[in-house]
């Protein structure tokens, strides 16, 4: 779109409107001049959407605009339900952080119905006890924070996160897939009790 008065191609947008037609008021970033455009935007198009619920997912379609830039943490509404974008999958196989609609092949989200269910592993010189936990998807897991699970009391060396292994720093619990940690002797002040959250019986290392 160029300025019908200096022909720049650059343009700040001032304002927005519409759905399928959009009308534009454009600043010119080489003179100034204040002008307006209008946009047909295509159809939209079905993206295929994969939404984790726990160990278990389920495939749907969502209807998007081409023109739509989609990006992680961006949150959808799908069957009047709002679900996360953790993974953009795009046409050439790679998975990114942001992508246009229309080079999107799947869309992997996570529903914000349902806590974050994260796995704890505790390494007792190499007998391994796993557990898991139901906590909210803002808890955030710290590198070197100590938690109590039961009699059992752990301090964490690392975290597995979607997207890798983390040794030091935190991650929210709606990105972390597992805990690890080392035990502790007990009497030793912990950070915070997650016993009331853990939700199903020893399992083994995964």
């Amino acid at each position: 779109m160029k300025c019908p008065q200096c022909s720049c191609e650059n343009y700040e947008i001032l304002k927005s409107k519409g759905k399928h037609s959009k009308e534009l008021l454009l600043k010119c970033e080489e003179c100034g001049n204040i002008y307006r455009e209008v946009i047909t935007r295509e159809k939209p198009i079905e993206i295929r959407i994969v939404i984790s619920e726990f160990e278990s997912s389920k495939k749907d379609f969502i209807k998007l605009y081409p023109d739509e830039e989609l990006q992680v943490d961006d949150i959808l509404e799908i069957e009047g339900k709002e679900v996360v974008i953790t993974s953009v999958e795009t046409k050439r196989g790679s998975r990114i952080y942001r992508s246009l609609v229309s080079d999107i092949e799947t869309i992997w989200a996570s529903s914000l119905d349902i806590p974050a269910r994260v796995g704890i592993s505790v390494d007792f010189g190499g007998r391994v006890l796993s557990k898991k936990v139901d906590v909210d998807r803002d808890f955030e897991f710290n590198i070197g924070d100590v938690i109590k699970l039961g009699n059992l009391l752990l301090k964490i060396n690392s975290l597995k996160t979607i997207e890798r292994k983390l040794r030091r720093g935190f991650a929210r619990a709606s990105v972390t897939k597992r805990v690890y940690g080392k035990p502790l002797e007990s009497g030793v002040r912990y950070n915070y009790d997650l016993s009331s959250k853990i939700v199903q019986s020893p399992e083994k290392e995964e």
